[in-house]
């Protein structure tokens, strides 16, 4: 047994189908660019650099993060809409995760998969959360250019 369906007929399916995913996809957050100031700083542990983690200053009032990752004098540059370009300004939760040296192989994420290195210090886990790392940071509208994250 054949089934036929006339043009006329697929056309009036289809056509509701592809506008309402175009409608729905005009609700979707958008990629805007948010303005941003220059943040950067220095992130330690008990005094000393932390190298190969990654700051995040997440705003209070939920707008996009910013991420840097501290270089081996614990050095690091946040970036909200590119790396670098610094954060939004308000005041931010922060947080800090150990993501290892950076990795030059470039099969690597391709068809390399592998765990870095383990830190050279274990920093307690309520830094991974920005709402338990006890670390409030106000980015004022002229930057910050040397903030210091300090871990105890």
């Amino acid at each position: 047994m054949s089934f036929a369906v006339s043009p006329f007929l697929m056309r009036a399916l289809v056509a509701p189908i592809l506008i309402a995913s175009l409608i729905g996809c005009a609700a979707q957050p958008t990629g805007d660019v948010l303005p941003t100031v220059r943040v950067s700083g220095t992130l330690t542990y008990k005094g000393n650099p932390l190298e190969y983690h990654q700051v995040t200053f997440a705003p209070n009032d939920g707008q996009r993060p910013a991420a840097g990752i501290s270089d081996e004098n614990g050095k690091f540059t946040l970036g909200t809409n590119s790396p670098g370009d610094g954060a939004i300004t308000g005041t931010h939760n922060v947080s800090v995760i150990y993501v290892g040296p950076p990795n030059d192989d470039p099969e690597f994420g391709i068809n390399e998969f592998y765990s870095p290195p383990p830190p050279k210090v274990k920093i307690p886990r309520k830094y991974a959360d920005p709402k338990k790392s006890g670390i409030t940071i106000e980015v004022p509208a002229g930057g910050l250019s040397d903030v210091a994250v300090e871990l105890k």
